[in-house]
């Protein structure tokens, strides 16, 4: 498994990083660029989300994201020491394990995004860290 661990500063500049790092270890590996993209998209999304609602937009905090790639899936984890979220998961980020539809009419949407999805999304708070973590499997 290949991993790598970069630790930014909660600034708008900076969290622009870790996707370009995120594309370079994807691209190196023969990833699709629908995944590579899906995968920037939601880490960005995550990022900024971080930056405005857990950090207050306070430029001298810290943000760590680990990405491992193995073959079988794209796995991204970011820490946070900012306020929990409030918001439930699925409202950040699209995911196959979070809440079913709720009408056909939002089947028809996920079916025809279903590529931009991710397959995993997880949320916790432990020992005072905000813990996320992205998965697309392969």
């Amino acid at each position: 498994m290949q991993t790598e661990s970069i630790t930014i500063h909660a600034t708008d500049t900076d969290i622009l990083l870790p996707t370009t790092h995120l594309r370079e270890l994807l691209m190196a590996n023969h990833v699709s660029e629908e995944i590579i993209k899906s995968c920037e998209t939601a880490l960005a999304d995550l990022l900024k989300k971080i930056v405005v609602d857990a950090y207050h937009n306070d430029e001298q905090q810290l943000i760590t994201v680990n990405i491992s790639y193995n073959g079988k899936g794209v796995y991204i984890e970011t820490q946070d020491e900012g306020v929990p979220s409030d918001v439930p998961v699925h409202r950040v980020i699209a995911a196959k394990n979070l809440l079913p539809p709720e009408s056909e009419n939002e089947v028809e949407t996920q079916t025809e995004t279903k590529q931009d999805i991710l397959d995993e999304v997880w949320y916790e708070v432990d020992m005072g860290k905000n813990i996320w973590q992205l998965v697309k499997y392969l």
